[in-house]
């Protein structure tokens, strides 16, 4: 079967410990109880320094009082749209198996978000970016990735309010926090009455989805070895990463991405 494109679909978890506004993104450490020296809203709590590096597996000293368990980025799905031998399009199908669905994804190692690089705050651009399917397929920007901007969610920053407190009760009673960030977690805000500091903040930015403006990139395997849907991909394709971030709380930072590396053949 010819294919006239094709979608390579992943999504999963994403770390990314970073400082916030308005402390430089590039700070390496933070301390909560100085806001004079620590004016943004994420912390170290005394581990490994900061280093902006956007993990989608094995991440780092990771926290508990999770609201969405850790799971690793793989490939969830492969959507092909044959070539239509008259002039009505067909629709995409999902292939039913591949040696692609499951592997892990990477965003490369050494990954990281950087305003300079972009448009600023909320339009940062991911430096060292190399999409990484297992080790069968890469695929390269030709340009840095940029965020497109923020999207609010009213009904994902109600969900934070709700299962937040709760997860933090609970690692609390266990022993599952440490002092400092227990200090932090448990302090109210502007009153007796507020929800402890920052959680407004953070309930806000569990809000956000963040997308990419779609970027071509160039990919590369092992024609020789090819199987499945990478045997489609010889000639005449060109290819765009699309990447969308979501749900990140400030507090265990972490939190969702989806994406896709999709194919158009030029010759079609």
């Amino acid at each position: 079967m010819i294919f006239k494109q094709v979608r390579i679909l992943f999504s999963g978890s994403f770390q990314c410990r970073l400082a916030t506004d308005p402390d430089p993104s590039n700070a390496t450490r933070s301390d909560p109880e100085n806001p004079l020296r620590s004016p943004g809203w994420t912390y170290d709590y005394l581990e490994a320094p900061f280093d902006r590096l956007i993990r989608l597996q094995s991440p780092v000293e990771l926290r508990s009082a999770l609201i969405d368990t850790f799971i690793p980025v793989t490939v969830i799905g492969i959507e092909v749209q044959p070539q239509s031998l008259g002039p009505i399009e067909l629709p995409f199908q999902a292939l039913p198996s591949d040696p692609l669905l499951g592997v892990p994804v990477s965003l490369g190692a050494g990954a990281f978000f950087d305003s300079a690089a972009g448009g600023g705050a909320s339009r940062e651009a991911i430096v060292n970016c190399t999409l990484s399917f297992g080790s069968q397929l890469t695929a390269t920007p030709t340009s840095k990735p940029v965020l497109a901007g923020i999207v609010r969610d009213a009904s994902t920053t109600a969900d934070y309010f709700l299962r937040k407190p709760v997860a933090i009760a609970a690692a609390l009673a266990t022993g599952g926090i440490v002092p400092p960030r227990a200090a932090v977690l448990a302090k109210p805000g502007l009153t007796p009455l507020s929800p402890p500091r920052n959680i407004e903040t953070y309930a806000n930015f569990y809000g956000v989805t963040e997308s990419i403006i779609p970027v071509a990139a160039t990919i590369d395997f092992v024609p020789a070895g090819a199987t499945g849907i990478l045997a489609s991909l010889l000639l005449g394709w060109s290819f765009s990463i699309n990447l969308k971030f979501s749900r990140f709380d400030g507090d265990t930072l972490t939190g969702r991405i989806a994406g896709s590396l999709e194919g158009v053949h030029s010759d079609l």
